[in-house]
């Protein structure tokens, strides 16, 4: 009887120290802090920022190409004329 009355309390401590080691396990789990809502929600606001400006960056960018490339397609009509009417000019001045 009394070495069963032992067993029984050993097998109740062990499930005692048991107990709170999981329970240390647990706390020390718990303490890494997890982002709370609203910090979650900054973050998701702060890459949809960052994707609205690249996005508005990308287009600025794909607009100032296609004024360059009109720019420079001008300049290239404005060198032709130029050329057309020094070719007239040279052609008139040697008819007369």
């Amino acid at each position: 009887m009394s070495g069963a009355f032992a067993y029984l309390i050993a097998i109740v401590v062990f499930v005692i120290v048991l107990n709170f080691f999981m329970l240390f396990m647990r706390m020390k789990r718990d303490r890494k802090e997890k982002p709370s809502r609203l910090a979650i929600l900054e973050q998701e606001a702060s890459e949809h920022r960052h994707k609205e400006i690249q996005r508005r960056l990308d287009n600025e960018q794909e607009d100032l190409a296609y004024r360059v490339e009109m720019r420079n397609k001008m300049f290239d009509m404005y060198a032709q004329v130029r050329k057309n009417a020094a070719e007239l000019e040279n052609e008139s001045g040697a008819g007369n």
